[in-house]
């Protein structure tokens, strides 16, 4: 069991957060599991999601690029709850599991485009240090950003590392609270729910 409490998704009455719940249940990203920790206080619950949907599912930057960055910093951490986890939205546009599966050694991979890869420079620079965000980096982002577009993806990798690092310290599993649910998870990480 994870190191705090889960709320019973079940017991919310508010139809705006129990809407978030069904989200999750929907979508799998984010999972039942972190909604159901956030739920302890409405107003981090709330605030999560209206971030989640305006920066992430929605936007200036498309959608993909966003969710590289997001499995990217999940698997630096190795956090294998997030880093087990799709976003529909990117799989509907066409990523596969071989984007997830390099994302970590982008530089040496064929699977992705030189604008996914200045994104994935700044999620490194993010995750693991700031100073690898040289000029050249920079030079990198301009050619394939706009300045919206590289403050909202800074924006985004910010909120989703940090919640990243919380969950990871929780301990929490795919599947602790809703086994039959394998919305937004990977193939692998659905395959074990179903076994």
């Amino acid at each position: 069991m994870p190191r705090i409490s889960y709320i019973d998704p079940d017991s919310i009455t508010d139809p705006e957060l129990a809407g978030y719940i069904a989200d999750s249940r929907t979508y799998g990203t984010p999972r039942v599991e972190s909604q159901a920790i956030r739920a302890h206080v409405p107003a981090v619950l709330r605030s999560f999601n209206q971030s989640w949907q305006a920066v992430f599912r929605e936007g200036v930057l498309d959608h993909s690029v966003k969710e590289l960055a997001r499995v990217f910093i999940a698997k630096s951490l190795d956090c294998g709850y997030c880093a087990g986890q799709r976003s529909h939205l990117a799989l509907a546009a066409g990523l596969s599991e071989r984007e997830f599966d390099d994302v970590i050694e982008f530089r040496d991979s064929e699977a992705f485009s030189p604008r996914e890869k200045a994104a994935l420079l700044l999620a490194e620079a993010i995750a693991w240090d700031p100073s690898l965000a040289d000029d050249s980096v920079w030079t990198l982002l301009h050619a394939h950003f706009t300045e919206p577009e590289i403050v909202e993806l800074g924006y985004f990798i910010g909120l989703t590392m940090g919640q990243q690092k919380f969950l990871k310290t929780l301990g929490i599993q795919h599947g602790d609270l809703d086994r039959a649910s394998t919305a937004g998870l990977a193939p692998e990480v659905a395959a074990a729910l179903q076994t």
